[in-house]
């Protein structure tokens, strides 16, 4: 990502951009005349296609495999979840990366004006697509500003987040000694967990494991959020939030306008620590008792969950925002690549590497799920709350079961702080970049503005009810914005450029699977994402959505659908006499 952002700031916009196939448009299958290859501006490139892949798969592997993912499964009934997620993932997110690989490496233009280059009329496509990754970029951004709040947390003694150590003095009863450590979060250390020496031990054990639950919950909810009862009070700006999303927004437009030159050798030691530090959690949830009962219930579906519309396409939604499909981040990093470069195997590299990353996390999470239900006696459902109260709460209790807590909390959410970093960039700059190219603006003088823009517009991430807000955008934005830009993207593909010429211009090595890919793109996706969209917007208007009042909603639709009303009003624009569909 810091590569690409550095390759926004060279490039040099064509005068050209926004309107050069008039004749692209016309040809769409095979027996239609070659068109030549579009004409290119001058264009940074990335150094390897090594380089590319790890830029891709940055972008796809962020805060949201850790958060979202595990939320989405938690609040959907675990296998339930994932058997759906597992088929869409071969069915709608790897032919979808392939797409918009393609087409970004074949057209070599960032994602607004290559929509333009296939179908100018509705280049209000593209506009929606970019406006509406920048919107998720501003309240994803609000997720690490609480990312910061807990890394600045994590080496104060007590951490704030713990309960008291008083509680988790020596004892003993009937001659055994009872949890002896002197500090750890949930009163066990790494090597006296799950122990117990009789009745009274297991009452003590679980009543001091409820405390440590109680205290993250009490540290996120009041210390944190300053949550109010509902959204309806909305309160006053919590202060540490706003300056903590000040200071992230910050950091992401340094990306965006200084990549390269700022962070890069910083992202460069700290790209492998996701993958530890993951990997040391991981290792200690699987050995704690209980652990195999809650990471059951990952691959046990429930048959009877399975014919809800709404699972699917949160399953649906859930891939296209984790591999960024949609959103105008794959076809602008792809569009990098050197002219004939083969792609498809990146693509699917990208989509498979998202999708065990994100089972990793959630398997992880659900080790310390069925630990907590065992230790507390708790069911795994009401352990805590979703959202991103998930994350935030369960991984705190997770570090008092480690050695040396403090390290750990501070790795593993500076861990959480560079993928989201890295992430954010990737969502603000298809907006950045297509603004540059249609307008002839510089990087370094457009990214302030939009960044200080979000976050003023924000800021209603940061009240009291932010938490709602958040959680309403969440639901909303992902759900539909993507899956409908989705859709679009293959209808154009199929109608206007032709998927046949897209893989006919492609390298000899994409070619092996070209009938599949084609067959994705003119039927199994517009097919599939019809049906999907279709059934879940009647879903919502049987139950709306998480009990929010009317006026909340319709808040929600806007920002999902309101990117796309550029849509019309772009196709009303550019119709004119002898204009190409």
């Amino acid at each position: 990502p810091r590569t690409a952002s550095a390759a926004l700031r060279r490039m040099r916009p064509s005068s050209s951009s926004m309107g050069l196939a008039a004749g692209s448009s016309a040809a769409n299958g095979p027996g239609k005349a070659a068109v030549p290859p579009p004409a290119r501006q001058q264009r940074s490139q990335w150094p390897s296609t090594g380089t590319f892949i790890l830029a891709s798969v940055g972008s796809a592997i962020g805060f949201g495999n850790i958060w979202r993912f595990p939320m989405m499964l938690y609040t959907r009934g675990g296998g339930a979840f994932m058997l759906p997620y597992l088929i869409a993932l071969f069915l709608a997110a790897i032919p979808m990366v392939v797409l918009e690989f393609a087409l970004g490496q074949r057209l070599q233009r960032g994602h607004v004006a290559m929509i333009a280059h296939i179908a100018p009329r509705w280049v209000g496509i593209g506009w929606a697509s970019v406006i509406g990754t920048f919107l998720l970029a501003q309240f994803y951004s609000v997720l690490l500003a609480y990312v910061l709040v807990y890394l600045a947390g994590s080496g104060l003694s007590p951490q704030p987040w713990a309960a008291p150590a008083s509680l988790y003095n020596a004892s003993s009863t009937g001659g055994d000694t009872v949890f002896t450590s002197s500090y750890t979060l949930g009163g066990i250390n790494a090597t006296s967990a799950g122990l117990s020496a009789g009745a009274a031990e297991a009452a003590a054990h679980r009543a001091r494991m409820r405390e440590s639950s109680r205290m993250a919950r009490l540290f996120w909810e009041a210390s944190v959020l300053h949550m109010s009862a509902s959204i309806d009070e909305t309160g006053g700006v919590v202060g540490t939030l706003a300056l903590a999303y000040f200071v992230v927004l910050s950091v992401v437009c340094l990306g965006v306008v200084n990549g390269a030159k700022s962070i890069g050798i910083l992202n460069k030691v700290l790209m492998p620590m996701p993958f530890v530090v993951l990997l040391a959690f991981f290792a200690r949830a699987v050995t704690l008792p209980g652990a195999s009962h809650g990471i059951g219930l990952l691959f046990v579906p429930d048959v009877a969950r399975l014919a809800d519309p709404s699972i699917w396409v949160a399953a649906v939604s859930q891939l296209f925002f984790g591999v960024s499909a949609g959103l105008g981040t794959l076809t602008t990093y792809a569009s990098y690549t050197p002219p004939g470069s083969p792609v498809v195997g990146a693509a699917i590299l990208v989509a498979l590497a998202n999708s065990a990353f994100s089972i990793f996390a959630g398997v992880t999470v659900f080790g310390f799920l069925g630990f907590l239900s065992h230790a507390t006696d708790v069911p795994v459902p009401q352990i805590v709350a979703s959202g991103p109260a998930l994350a935030f709460q369960i991984f705190p209790i997770a570090f008092g079961l480690m050695p040396l807590p403090h390290l750990w909390a501070f790795l593993f959410f500076l861990m959480l702080l560079n993928l989201g970093i890295s992430s954010a960039v990737s969502m603000t700059s298809p907006l950045i970049l297509s603004l540059c190219e249609a307008r002839g603006w510089r990087t370094s003088r457009l990214a302030p503005v939009l960044h200080l823009l979000a976050y003023v517009t924000g800021l209603i991430y940061v009240t009291r009810a932010g938490n709602y807000w958040l959680e309403l955008s969440d639901h909303f934005v992902p759900m539909f914005l993507t899956i409908i830009i989705g859709l679009a993207q293959c209808v154009l593909v199929a109608r206007g450029y032709g998927a046949r010429r897209l893989l006919s211009e492609l390298h000899p090595d994409d070619q092996h699977l070209a009938r599949w890919w084609a067959f994705s793109w003119r039927l199994l996706l517009p097919i599939l994402l019809s049906i999907l969209l279709v059934c879940q917007i009647v879903a919502e208007a049987a139950t709306p959505f998480g009990g929010y009042p009317p006026w909340a909603l319709t808040v929600g639709w806007l920002l999902s659908c309101g990117p796309l009303l550029l849509v019309p009003f772009f196709y009303c624009r550019t119709r004119r006499p002898g204009t190409p569909r």
